[in-house]
């Protein structure tokens, strides 16, 4: 007689997230990379479901998206306005980068909404945006 050997089930790969949506089975989603479809997700209904649903709570989550993306940038700016320079180059890069920066801190307000890009959006956004600040720092000094 064979005796059948039982494989262990050791559970989803590292960094997928289990999703347990009305369904017997659950599903592993990668996280890493934006999902598919994901151009809808800058469509102006495409948050329509989550509005109706939390009338009150999309408009905080708004807001706290708006204060996520802008608050790199505003931040850099208070920073650097004490030195009195004139607006050159440096500080609209510096400017630029910070805006980029929030896109990366959006993206974790987003999903809230059901709306990730994924790892990768996040973290270039704050490798490319951190990047372009540090940058701006010797062009304006």
């Amino acid at each position: 007689m064979s005796k059948k050997k039982r494989r262990h089930y050791n559970g989803p790969p590292k960094g997928a997230v289990v999703i347990y949506e009305n369904s017997p089975r659950s599903r592993w989603i990668n996280q890493w990379f934006p999902p598919k479809g994901s151009a809808a997700f800058f469509h102006m209904e495409s948050d329509a479901d989550f509005q109706r649903r939390h009338p009150v709570g999309y408009v905080f989550a708004v807001l706290l998206g708006i204060f996520a993306l802008l608050l790199p940038m505003t931040v850099y700016v208070l920073l650097v306005l004490p030195h009195h320079t004139p607006p050159g180059f440096g500080v609209f890069l510096g400017m630029a980068g910070g805006f980029i920066f929030g896109i990366g801190l959006f993206n974790f307000v987003a999903i809230i909404l059901h709306q990730y890009l994924g790892h990768l959006v996040s973290i270039l956004s704050f490798l490319i945006g951190g990047a372009l600040m540090a940058l701006s720092v010797p062009l304006i000094g």
